[in-house]
């Protein structure tokens, strides 16, 4: 178990989103693992499996870090899924999310090769082929939780607002990724140069994150905030794709002090 946070900061709701402000990142992150715990629990209850999507992002390292210290998850009844690679990037290469998944949750969970349904972002040759093959298995092993973040710019997995569609008719699709979700690529020091980050990505959509009945979200730090304000005050469309979570009833967003500052 996960030493219990005293108190949150703050707690309310914004429509149907559940938001909880913490006092730091690290309360942040053990709070958000102690529920995404319980909510794999509960699913490996009434079946074999529970199957969830991590995000692969520097605002996910304390979450992920109590998430694997909390003691009593199945990890072999969990199936796990990504939600967004770079097209082009090798799975080795330093920037990979799927480098970052197994260096921080797959291999030190113990989680094996058919456990994991990753994305495999060096196949450029035939994308469409790709994205078809990956959304079978998400209509095959229909995800149960979905462990995400919020962009600099507002966006859930790398559904810029350029490319965001509350209504996709697809469950997995290649996008071009705006220019500040590039930068913000390039502050997270995932790259030397700005032109060294790729400028496609394969991304689950909208609409394929929030099937999941379970959706939590962990944001932190000081250069989130203005993306936060939008997600939580401002009107609900494709401008800030992260407000599409207030429609969603089981959407809990995890905040530090810093990521909360402009709506405390």
């Amino acid at each position: 178990m996960i030493a219990p946070e005293a108190h949150p900061v703050a707690e309310f709701t914004a429509d149907s989103l559940r938001v909880i402000v913490h006092e730091d990142r690290v309360q942040m992150g053990r709070a958000a693992a102690e529920s995404v715990a319980r909510a794999i629990a509960a699913r490996q209850a009434v079946a074999p499996r529970a199957n969830v999507v991590f995000a692969a992002a520097p605002s996910q390292n304390e979450f992920l870090a109590a998430l694997i210290a909390y003691h009593g998850i199945d990890w072999t009844r969990v199936v796990g899924f990504h939600m967004d690679e770079y097209l082009g990037l090798e799975s080795d290469h330093p920037a990979s999310f799927r480098r970052y998944l197994q260096e921080r949750i797959f291999r030190l969970a113990g989680m094996v090769e058919d456990q994991l349904r990753l994305i495999p972002g060096e196949e450029t040759d035939r994308p469409l082929r790709t994205a078809l093959a990956y959304e079978q298995r998400l209509i095959d092993e229909p995800t149960d939780i979905v462990c995400a973040g919020i962009g600099e710019n507002g966006h859930l997995a790398f559904n810029d607002p350029p490319v965001a569609d509350f209504l996709d008719p697809v469950l997995i699709k290649v996008v071009r990724l705006d220019a500040a979700c590039r930068t913000q690529q390039l502050n997270d020091g995932c790259f030397d140069r700005i032109e060294d980050v790729p400028t496609h990505a394969y991304t689950l959509t909208v609409p394929a994150l929030l099937a999941a009945p379970v959706v939590s979200v962990v944001v932190p730090g000081p250069r989130k905030a203005e993306a936060v304000l939008a997600t939580v005050r401002g009107p609900i469309d494709e401008h800030c794709p992260a407000t599409a979570l207030r429609r969603h009833p089981g959407a809990v967003l995890h905040l530090d002090r810093e990521s909360a500052r402009l709506i405390l």
